[in-house]
């Protein structure tokens, strides 16, 4: 009984190094960007975009016109 550790309370730990939970936030940032939908206002096209695809469409020739 005394060579054995207790065991802590709580959740067990998920990720064992830091780099395994950085590579883990960074996986769940992209599903995310890549699922989410995103709608311009200012250029009332009409279409969704993905929201990764949203500093693309701020440097398009059509949002920098319909900003104007």
């Amino acid at each position: 009984m005394e060579n054995q550790k207790k065991r802590g309370v709580g959740r067990p730990i998920k990720y064992l190094t830091q780099e395994e939970k950085k590579e883990a936030v960074k996986k769940q940032k992209s599903k995310y960007m890549l699922n989410k939908e995103w709608y311009c206002d200012i250029c009332n096209t009409g279409r969704n975009y993905t929201l990764a695809g949203k500093w693309c469409h701020f440097n398009t020739k059509k949002h920098i016109n319909n900003s104007r």
